[in-house]
């Protein structure tokens, strides 16, 4: 189980590494696009003012042009460091704060393969142990009628104590249980590994928008220059800050989720791995309960982080966030969520 936790953070560090040194690839073509889209419109003004000859709105347009221009050479040339802390070193600040430390996906993550580990195992506390009433018998052999008494023995004995486990009889009778349990073991994975994908997705999906738009932002901001190319920018500035307020609201529906969800989790993994008998048939029996119970605590857990791309987009918009029209629809839920589950 540690070496898949391992192995999954170790890959989105990879990933976040890669993405962090992207975010300055196309730096000089964005200083370079400055240049020629403020050499175009300084042209322009040029050109209206030959053919208009007002110096006053000549001199007033030029020096708008001019401060734009400074504004956005300043911050390509501070890409790297004021820029970057303004919008992606505070969001992680805001994310930190909302979490308190709580909101660790690493345990989150550890207890869901736990979960899964132990239901596909089947694992029982009392499985290692078969027990079986048989008559008491005098010192001489004699059976003594009307009594009995509990033998236990582990499921590899030899001989008699065993003879239960071994029959036909005891499997075609617990056949109904069989199908039962894995039809609860089975709904139970799929919640897992649903909220396990979706948990992922979306705690690490924050940091991989950001670092997109910086990587696209050098090329698209010195468009804000030309009144015709100032939809970019705009867009850009949008992006940028719903990328950063989905990273926040990730942490901040992980930090709640996790101090449900976690407890709960563990507390049914408890159950399902406890055998409620100790006769032979007890041997097929399992908690159905705790395994459907586990599914339906998955399954919350899923769709409350399912709604932070939807809140992050209302609190930019100012509309109204969340719903369940949208869970398993959207373009992850298309790509990761079963056509049965949609």
């Amino acid at each position: 189980m540690n070496d898949v936790i391992s192995v999954l953070n170790a890959l989105f560090a990879a990933m976040q590494a890669k993405g962090t040194s992207l975010q300055t690839l196309f730096l000089s073509d964005g200083i370079d696009l400055l240049a020629a889209l403020g050499l175009v419109m300084a042209t322009w003004h040029v050109f209206l003012w030959l053919l208009e000859g007002d110096f006053p709105g000549f001199f007033a347009n030029m020096f708008r042009h001019l401060i734009k221009c400074a504004v956005i050479l300043v911050m390509l040339t501070a890409w790297s460091t004021t820029v970057h802390s303004y919008f992606v070193d505070n969001m992680q600040t805001m994310a930190s704060r909302v979490s308190g430390g709580e909101g660790d996906p690493g345990d989150l993550l550890r207890a869901l393969v736990n979960a899964a580990s132990t239901i596909m195992q089947g694992v029982r506390t009392e499985a290692a142990q078969v027990c079986e009433q048989v008559p008491d018998v005098t010192p001489d052999g004699v059976v003594i009628p009307n009594t009995e008494h509990q033998v236990c023995g582990t499921t590899s004995d030899a001989g008699a104590n065993s003879a239960g486990l071994n029959s036909i009889w005891t499997l075609i009778k617990n056949l109904p249980l069989v199908l039962l349990t894995f039809l609860a073991k089975a709904l139970a994975i799929v919640a897992i590994t649903l909220m396990t994908m979706i948990f992922v997705v979306v705690v690490q999906f924050g940091s991989f928008l950001l670092d997109i738009a910086f990587c696209l932002g050098p090329v698209l901001i010195p468009w804000y220059v030309l009144p015709a190319g100032d939809f970019l920018f705009d867009g850009w500035l949008r992006f940028t800050i719903s990328a950063g307020l989905f990273k926040v609201v990730a942490w901040l529906m992980m930090a709640i989720v996790y101090s449900g969800v976690l407890p709960g989790i563990q507390s049914l993994v408890q159950q399902s791995a406890t055998q409620s008998g100790t006769n032979s048939d007890a041997y097929y029996a399992t908690n159905y309960l705790a395994m459907l119970a586990l599914a339906l605590v998955c399954g919350v857990g899923a769709f409350m982080m399912w709604q932070v791309p939807e809140i992050a987009r209302a609190v930019v918009s100012g509309s109204g966030g969340g719903g369940a029209g949208g869970f398993g629809k959207g373009l992850i839920g298309r790509n990761i969520t079963p056509k049965s589950l949609r």
